[in-house]
């Protein structure tokens, strides 16, 4: 027993040693620990030497400011380790590399998304990238590493950081993982890494963070002496890949050919000419932590060997209860042999039916069987379906069809804790079918046993590809816009929120930026909506260019965008502001045609503005809205658009709550003013025009002229026509009780409301709801608004004369009526426009279009109304001229209902020409 105990403890002792000389390895290692170290023979397809043959030069851009992985020397020549492998790639693929000029990493990005520029050497494959470029797999591999001065001695390992000023670099996103990871460190942020080193060395931070090859390198070339590499923050935390134009995947498909024919010895040869040959310390906190863990191990050891004994004991005691009983069951073996014989005829039965079910699985499901070491022993041939393999290729070359998932490596380890006796859940793995697809199949294992003996394992497995990808697709959509693939209104609000927490914990200020597109809707209408989404796409990609990659675009829905720019001022989002505008009034070439949109940007600062998002959104909207009034471009907010702001979004609420009452009283805050037209012929007052007011219970008397294209934009208008014509036509009801002869009322309708083909039904449906008579009403519908949609207003206007109501074309002048069109209405009644009658008698130009359209409407059968009438000359010119109707303020101005009775006491009323004024007299 003691010897055994003894063996145990030197075996772990020497696995100690050997994982801790394994694990610490001094120097970063520059290949990926899942990937083989043999590399392949270089062979390209037919296809692949055809398209290299007709597409070279390749254009590549190397980032010139990206030390020693690729960085302008002082001879101003492209150097580093992409360089070198490039150069190594283009011996070994016969492809003539052309290096293009550019250097700066912003204007690389944005040539290869032009086309102007084929092959980026070296860039982080990260998810929003892989719809604009082809990636191979990582060939330059990253390690952060920690560096402290030289007298430094209480910063070992990552633990010793908590508490201490650590440098990070500005706008990295290693250095927000790293705040997340040690919260109670003080960032130190810089620049560059030549300022992290210098920062260290001169002891204004405790340490820094930075990539250990890059470090080096600057640490060599300034003659920084006083640091020192400590630790290895992560490993590999940033590889890097070749990326090509998205539209040329067979050249990264050729380019990965070439990293794989690449030998250990060359690899090692770039390693060794930039690479650090420094070694780290070893880190003995993890050390110290994989003996505790062995310890461990070694104290569950004992106590195992322990429990051995225990049960060696135990198993002697059974061993003579065994024997005892052992003759009983030779006397049942008899008869055990005879039922086993009957019930192997059925199992034998039973199988068939089961492998039959088995092999005509189809489409989803194949079956399988493996013994315990791993080799397959059955395939259901539905394989054959779903894979495209032979049962036979399958079962002698199964595991060359296993991708380099991770998921795969969990294989081996599932299988024996199945074979263990566990029950355990589906798991998934990949494959490739034999097209070269990858395949996601889901597995259920049960161990298989032989007279209660495991001999292997026996398993479904399900084609889950489709679902798969179908559920990915569901969750990248409900985060990025389908469309041009920004982050949607859900992210953008998640990652606001963040930001907004992240900028009050630093004292740091933060820009929203909220877009619209300037005539993207006459482009959308005049070229169709295809043009329309192409539009959206390019003009995401202008944003993108002109953004950091810290920076946060998306798409809020139509040609809406907002721009989250972090640790940005004022003066920092004016200057992106100016950039985006110029970027966005450059033309667009779509379709074989040219044109030029602009937008107009709205601007809020967090914290000057707002702290709350929801503010800060509504601001943003409000300057946007006010730079597109007023064609400025940009604007920021201010106080002044607040307070407008706010006062639109008072009488918005105030509106809507007002309509929900659905009140029609007299004494309600929303009321009808009425107006008397009078007849020139035979002197009579003929009707009457309702006229909208409102008198807010806080505010007081609001104008039209700000409620009602209020009420237009938030789309209330509808629901304030509603209320409106159903007022009148509770009025014109009371007035017939009383005897009043009001003859017909007019009515105004909004140009937003022409537009609807069930105008005519619903102005119908309510005058008759109310009660009312048809030939009580009638609409006036303003020239402008007519014009905007003459095909559906016409349809509409004749819908109602065909009920009998009349139709009243109002503000006549100042539309610009195609002739054609004022031929066809059927109005009854042409009204000018006031602008021409208050110069009336001064103005020979107003004379003349007064008298042009008293001629034009008479001889279209239709009479003239004149509106704005003040003066008795004005009322006898237009009388002489052979206007029709008038109405002003010479008669009376709009008043409510109630104050009608008082104003015209008699049923009908005469009108008569003195010296002096016109005044009205009893019939």
């Amino acid at each position: 027993m003691t010897k055994v105990v003894k063996t145990i403890f030197f075996c772990c002792l020497i696995i100690l040693l050997f994982i801790s000389l394994g694990y610490f390895s001094p120097r970063e290692k520059q290949t990926q620990p899942s990937e083989t170290n043999s590399s392949q023979s270089l062979q390209l397809t037919a296809d692949e030497q055809a398209w290299l043959e007709t597409h070279q030069p390749i254009r590549i851009a190397f980032d010139g400011y990206f030390p020693p992985y690729s960085f302008i020397t002082n001879s101003g020549h492209i150097a580093g380790i992409s360089y070198d492998t490039i150069q190594l790639l283009s011996q070994k693929l016969h492809i003539y590399m052309q290096i293009d000029d550019r250097v700066l990493w912003k204007d690389i990005y944005q040539g290869t998304l032009n086309k102007e520029i084929d092959v980026i050497a070296s860039m982080v494959n990260r998810p929003e990238r892989e719809h604009q470029f082809s990636f191979t797999k990582p060939y330059v591999f990253k390690s952060l590493v920690i560096i402290t001065h030289n007298s430094d001695q209480q910063i070992k390992g990552r633990s010793d950081l908590v508490g201490k000023t650590v440098v990070l670099m500005k706008n990295y996103r290693y250095s927000e993982r790293i705040l997340k990871d040690f919260p109670s460190i003080t960032p130190y942020y810089v620049e560059d890494m030549h300022e992290a080193l210098t920062a260290v060395e001169t002891k204004q931070a405790d340490a820094a963070i930075g990539f250990f090859a890059a470090s080096y390198f600057l640490q060599n070339k300034y003659l920084l002496n006083d640091i020192k590499f400590v630790a290895f923050y992560d490993r590999n935390s940033a590889n890097e890949s070749i990326a090509v134009r998205y539209d040329w995947p067979i050249l990264a498909g050729i380019f990965q050919k070439g990293l794989d024919a690449i030998t250990e010895e060359e690899k090692q040869t770039i390693n060794d000419k930039w690479h650090p040959p420094s070694e780290l310390p070893i880190d003995f906190e993890t050390i110290g932590k994989i003996v505790a863990i062995f310890l461990l191990i070694l104290f569950v050891l004992l106590l195992w060997i322990g429990q051995i004994n225990r049960q060696n004991r135990r198993i002697k005691i059974t061993q003579n209860k065994l024997f005892k009983t052992n003759k009983e069951l030779n006397d049942l073996k008899k008869n055990l042999e005879k039922k086993i014989v009957q019930r192997t005829e059925q199992l034998q039965n039973s199988e068939q039916k089961y492998r039959s079910l088995v092999e005509n699985l189809q489409d989803e499901y194949f079956f399988y069987q493996h013994d315990l070491e791993g080799i397959y022993t059955y395939l259901s041939p539905s394989v054959s379906v779903i894979l495209g393999y032979s049962v036979g290729d399958c079962l002698q070359h199964y595991s060359t069809y296993l991708t380099d998932h991770l998921d795969n490596a969990k294989m081996d380890v599932y299988t024996a804790r199945c074979i263990n006796g566990e029950k355990l859940p589906a798991y998934e793995i990949e494959v490739f079918d034999s097209k070269g697809h990858k395949r996601s199949l889901e597995i259920l294992e049960s161990a298989l046993y032989d007279d209660g003996v495991c001999i292997g394992v026996e398993g479904i497995a399900h084609d889950i590809t489709l679902l798969k990808q179908t559920r990915e697709r569901l969750n990248w959509l409900s985060y990025y816009d389908d469309l041009t693939g920004l982050a949607n209104r859900r992210l953008f609000k998640d990652r606001f929120e963040q930001l907004i927490i992240l900028s009050n914990r630093h004292q740091q200020s933060m820009a929203l930026l909220f877009l619209d597109l300037d005539r993207f809707k006459i482009v959308n209408d005049s070229l169709g909506h295809a043009v329309g989404d192409e539009v959206l796409k390019e003009t995401a990609n202008r944003l993108q260019a002109q953004l950091r990659d810290s920076d946060i675009s998306a798409r809020m829905g139509g040609d809406e965008f907002t721009l989250l720019l972090p640790d940005t001022d004022a003066n920092a989002a004016e200057i992106v502001a100016k950039k985006i505008l110029q970027s966005l009034l450059m033309p667009y070439y779509l379709n074989d045609q040219q044109f030029i949109l602009g937008a107009s940007i709205g601007i809020a600062i967090y914290p000057r503005d707002s702290i709350d998002g929801e503010t800060l959104l509504q601001l943003a909207d409000n300057a946007m809205y006010f730079a597109k009034k007023e064609k400025t471009g940009y604007a920021f907010c201010s106080s002044e658009l607040q307070n407008t702001s706010n006062r639109r979004i008072e009488l918005e609420q105030g509106l809507r709550k007002a309509l929900e009452q659905k009140c029609y009283e007299n004494s309600f805050e929303l009321k009808v003013f009425f107006q008397s037209k009078h007849s020139l012929e035979n002197n009579i007052i003929i009707g009457y025009e309702a006229l909208m007011r409102w008198q807010h219970p806080i505010l007081g008397w609001i104008s039209p002229v700000e409620f009602i294209p209020l009420a237009e934009e938030t789309g209330l208008i509808v629901e304030l026509s509603n209320w409106v014509m159903t007022r009148v036509c509770l009025q014109t009801i009371r007035w017939t009780q009383e005897e009043f002869n009001f003859g017909r009322v007019a009515v105004n309708i909004s140009a937003v409301e022409l537009i609807n083909y069930e105008l005519a039904t619903n102005i119908i449906e309510v005058i008759k709801t109310t009660g009312a008579l048809q030939e009580w009403i009638e609409i006036e519908i303003t020239e402008s608004a007519l014009m905007k949609t003459p095909d559906v207003a016409i349809k509409v206007m004749q819908q109602l004369v065909d009920a009998r109501v009349l139709i009243s074309i109002d503000d006549f002048g100042t539309g610009y009526s195609s002739l054609s069109y004022l031929k066809n209405l059927p109005a009854s009644f042409i009204k000018i426009d006031q602008s021409f009658i208050r110069n009336l008698l001064n103005s020979p130009e107003d004379q003349a279009v007064v008298q042009a359209v008293v001629a034009m409407s008479h001889a279209l059968g239709k009479k003239v109304i004149a509106e704005g009438v003040e003066t008795q000359e004005q009322l006898q010119y237009l009388t002489e001229n052979g206007c029709d109707i008038a109405q002003g303020y010479w008669f009376s101005k709009p008043v409510p209902a109630e104050e009608l009775s008082l104003l015209f006491p008699a049923d009908k009323f005469i009108l008569s020409v003195p010296t002096e004024k016109l005044t009205l007299t009893n019939s």
